[in-house]
């Protein structure tokens, strides 16, 4: 597999000021297509931009302005697991405690950050897709860069449907006032232009130039669509969208073999690993250093000698508690203690995420040079059995072969496995659980697999004090925006009007 690094920003200010301000108030946009987009490296340049949304996004205010930071900087990653059963946090800001605690409302900055950040980078999508087309250049990467928009377009929105169900869609650039009014969209509208999108990165990402390093490869196209297949077929209880799920994931395993070690999987040396199918690049980027160091500025807790260690999050005890006692994966990923050099030992009385830091690497957590694994392989197994248990209701041998493969590098066995559908759909949700730790995944695995008085009784179970809802299932359309939309955009129930 190539793993080429490549330079991701051969950009300059036009291009930035082109895909900013999709629902701001005042559109930054000044940028045509008639003045600007006319040559290959235009092209080349406003396709790379998008990767800037991704990591950086615009930062008028500078470094420590709420508005630095792109879609995977800060939250994304974050809040899946602390609106859950499995974080809890540590900062005495009320916008992160009452993400925890489930009291979240329509006025929570985080989360309207998040919705701003996808709908940037969007814009920036939407630049490439409207403007490449007409420029004279060669048509394979033509029709790549336009195959790469297309990709982060129809993951962006698909996110966004997973986070608020119906959501405004804008398949075109669009630079006045009158975008600010827009009315959310059914979501299986917006599902269509997905699947659309993801089918056209299939067959259209061919310049082998701008692979990897942050950068999808085909069948990063067919593991997304795997997911979206997958939530698409739960919510639908469609048996031909779980079967589609699993060719699409049969088709990415053999081309993306798991590491052997799990902790392998996050060491600075294996960053471009055969495991991750995509991942964030965060030290591509212009402020190299910074965004990896954000994995452990927000998951280790404040130790001597370690500059990016503020413990502004930490796992629940009913999440290391849930592991199986001979779990590897455990002990790689949460710790109670540390040991420094010297042998002393310091006990937490609760426990904090350490799979991100190698400490061999980066000893004082300063430039991590992290990948965020977006996308992975063992990802693609447990979809694989947990499409087959739906198709068939219970494990058939396919099923329990695919959760084998990722409980053995776990050092598990499958001897209490059960193969019922609903012992099975049980077993593959805590395998979820265990092994996508802080990658984005827990709060769209218990939305797409429970109840939603399931999904209450689970966080509930770790979180006592925690006030969760049915109605979280779905976070609220920002206050911010509705307002900006003049009343076009209604408010998901339970959040007010």
């Amino acid at each position: 597999m190539k793993n080429n690094i490549l330079s991701l920003f051969i950009f300059g200010a036009i291009t930035l000021n082109s895909c900013s301000g999709f629902l701001d108030e005042i559109p930054k946009g000044n940028v045509t297509s008639e003045s600007y987009y006319k040559t290959e490296q235009h092209a080349i340049s406003a396709t790379n931009a998008i990767y800037d949304y991704l990591i950086i996004g615009y930062a008028p205010g500078g470094l420590w302005d709420k508005n630095y930071g792109g879609v995977f900087y800060n939250d994304y990653w974050v809040l899946q697991d602390l609106f859950t059963d499995n974080a809890e946090s540590n900062q005495s800001s009320i916008q992160y405690t009452s993400i925890d605690n489930m009291q979240i409302d329509q006025y929570n900055e985080p989360v309207e950050l998040l919705w701003r950040d996808f709908y940037q980078t969007i814009k920036c999508c939407n630049v490439v897709i409207d403007n490449v087309p007409n420029i004279d250049m060669d048509e394979t990467l033509k029709n790549h860069l336009i195959g790469e928009a297309k990709f982060f377009r129809g993951m962006m929105y698909f996110d966004l449907i997973r986070m608020f169900g119906d959501v405004p869609l804008r398949e075109h650039d669009i630079e006045s006032a009158d975008e600010q009014i827009i009315e959310r969209s059914p979501k299986d509208k917006i599902y269509e232009l997905i699947f659309s999108d993801l089918k056209y990165a299939e067959q259209e990402l061919k310049y082998e130039d701008r692979f990897g390093g942050g950068r999808p490869y085909p069948k990063s196209a067919s593991a997304l669509l795997a997911r979206v297949y997958l939530t698409y077929a739960a919510e639908h209880n469609d048996e031909n969208y779980y079967k589609l799920a699993v060719e699409k994931a049969n088709l990415v395993i053999p081309d993306f073999p798991m590491m052997e070690n799990y902790g392998d999987l996050f060491k600075i040396s294996n960053r471009f690993n055969s495991e991750i199918v995509w991942g964030v690049n965060f030290s591509a980027s212009l402020s190299e250093g910074w965004k990896g160091a954000q994995f452990l500025v927000r998951l280790l807790p404040t130790l001597n000698g370690v500059d990016n260690s503020q413990g502004w999050e930490n796992a629940t005890k009913n999440l290391y508690d849930s592991f199986e006692a001979n779990d590897l994966r455990r002990d790689v990923t949460l710790q109670y203690s540390f040991t420094y050099d010297d042998g002393s030992v310091e006990e937490f009385d609760k426990p904090y995420v350490f799979k991100y830091w190698d400490r061999e690497a980066e000893p004082k957590g300063n430039n991590t040079e992290a990948i965020f694994p977006a996308i992975r392989t063992a990802e693609m197994y447990l979809i694989k059995a947990e499409a087959l248990n739906e198709i068939n209701k219970g494990a058939n041998q396919d099923a329990l072969d695919a959760l084998e493969e990722v409980r053995n590098r776990a050092g598990l066995t499958m001897d209490n496995i059960p193969t019922d559908y609903d012992g099975f759909k049980k077993a593959l949700l805590d395998e979820y659980r265990h092994e996508f730790v802080m990658e984005g995944h827990r709060w769209f695995d218990l939305t797409r697999m429970c109840t939603p008085d399931e999904f209450v009784e689970i966080i509930k179970a770790a979180k006592p004090d925690a006030t969760p809802q049915k109605y979280h299932v779905k976070f609220p359309i920002p206050q911010r925006e509705r307002e900006l939309s003049q009343g076009a955009l209604t408010q998901n129930e339970g959040y007010g009007k």
